[in-house]
């Protein structure tokens, strides 16, 4: 996936803090929180890998199958596109 965004995930104890920044000014535009599997997978997407990449991963790291966690993957990507977040 294409970022628009200038993105930094932040550990804080059991989440993680997302700090969401403009690509040419790095001038913060908003936080938000995420949950383990909520931070992995975004790192992923800063990855520049797709939502089928992600998804392999993401069963992968956490030791399930591609179908219980592909619904899980398609509503993260249409949370960080409704935030602008991606392409």
């Amino acid at each position: 996936m294409k970022m628009k965004k200038k993105i930094e995930i932040l550990p804080l104890s059991d989440y993680y803090v997302v700090a969401v920044k403009d690509k040419d000014t790095s001038e913060l535009l908003e936080t938000f929180t995420l949950n383990e599997s909520g931070a992995d997978m975004l790192k992923l997407f800063c990855q520049d890998k797709d939502e089928d990449e992600v998804t392999a991963e993401i069963a992968t790291l956490y030791e399930t199958s591609i179908e219980v966690i592909k619904p899980d993957v398609y509503k993260f990507i249409n949370h960080l596109r409704d935030k602008g977040i991606i392409k």
